[in-house]
């Protein structure tokens, strides 16, 4: 993949703390945001000698240590410095699954003070200006499908008869039937991914 000028085609990831050796999402996110900075990458998901050159420049430019790694702070410097419209509308729909935790499941409910779980994910798309279809089923067919391995924050994860918000880090908002409320849980199971924007 050719080196991306803008964030608008960067992927969102867990952002988990990488290294020279790593491979995968968070790499292909740093490589991305890299380059609109200037670095030149080639965003190839494999966290190489020139991305660690890249990382350390960037590191020196913004008075952190100049390790290589891209740890929390790191991530956090180049998010600041390199923004992102899909990551204010990840935030806005994650923040609103959240301002709903605790909140009772009940079938068919769209909130304000109850949902399920297809009632969440309608509401918390809406946010951002996005109607998704009513039920669980039609909401996962009607937004593209991508891999698990490309699966980034905010989007819908579907299981047969349920969906919820993928809020990154191994974890999914949802209008949980089984425990009777909103809650954030740990991904179980074999979800579909789906990119809703």
């Amino acid at each position: 993949m050719a080196a991306a000028s803008t964030t608008a085609s960067c992927v969102t990831s867990d952002r988990v703390k990488i290294r020279e050796g790593s491979t995968g999402n968070s790499v292909r996110e740093a490589q991305c945001r890299l380059n609109t900075t200037g670095a030149g990458l080639t965003v190839d998901s494999k966290f190489g000698p020139a991305t660690r050159r890249a990382v350390r420049a960037f590191q020196s430019s913004r008075s952190l240590t100049a390790d290589g790694v891209v740890g929390p702070r790191t991530w956090s410097a180049l998010l600041a410095a390199t923004g992102s419209s899909r990551e204010a509308r990840v935030q806005k729909v994650i923040a609103f699954a959240a301002a709903q935790k605790g909140k009772k499941y009940v079938w068919g409910a769209e909130g304000p003070q109850t949902f399920d779980c297809s009632g969440l994910t309608l509401r918390a798309y809406q946010q951002i200006g996005i109607t998704l279809p009513r039920t669980s089923s039609r909401q996962a067919a009607a937004v593209k499908k991508v891999s698990a391995s490309n699966r980034s924050a905010g989007d819908l994860m579907h299981w047969p008869g349920h969906v919820g918000i993928y809020a990154g880090g191994g974890k999914v908002w949802n209008a949980s039937r089984s425990r009777g409320e909103v809650a954030l849980v740990n991904v179980w199971g074999s979800p579909t991914y789906h990119r809703v924007f």
